[in-house]
């Protein structure tokens, strides 16, 4: 390759990288419970609004209970959502996997109709008969 062509290949890459946009992450995350090998995961979508969130539970049935959940909420490129847990008693220290706080200002374009993902993690508690 000529001088002049590997002059000309360095100065695009150079001004490709001046160029490149590090990705702004407007999601917010919230992990509660636990996350085992031994899991059932289920995966679903609800559009929200911000405020409480009850979250179905998917897991819970005979055989098997509810040992953790993973939370998502993007509005991308407007505002980070913030996820929290919702309140619960000071005394009882297990998670709280039915609820979820979304913190997401009303008057914030794409806040009123946020894309809340739910991933429940599911434990084995009895074998099979």
């Amino acid at each position: 390759m000529s001088p002049l062509a590997c002059s000309l290949l360095a100065l695009g890459t150079l001004l490709a990288a001046a160029d490149a946009v590090y990705p702004i992450t407007y999601c917010g995350f919230l992990e509660l419970g636990r996350v085992e090998d031994d899991k059932i995961e289920f995966v679903q979508e609800l559009t929200v609004s911000g405020g409480i969130v009850n979250i179905p539970d998917k897991c819970t049935i005979p055989g098997r209970k509810l040992v953790g959940e993973k939370f998502t909420a993007c509005n991308a490129p407007n505002y980070t959502p913030k996820i929290i847990q919702a309140f619960k008693s000071p005394i009882d220290m297990t998670p709280n996997f039915a609820m979820v706080e979304i913190d997401c200002p009303s008057d914030i374009d794409g806040c009123n109709t946020l894309v809340l993902e739910v991933v429940q993690y599911c434990q084995t508690v009895t074998g099979p008969h």
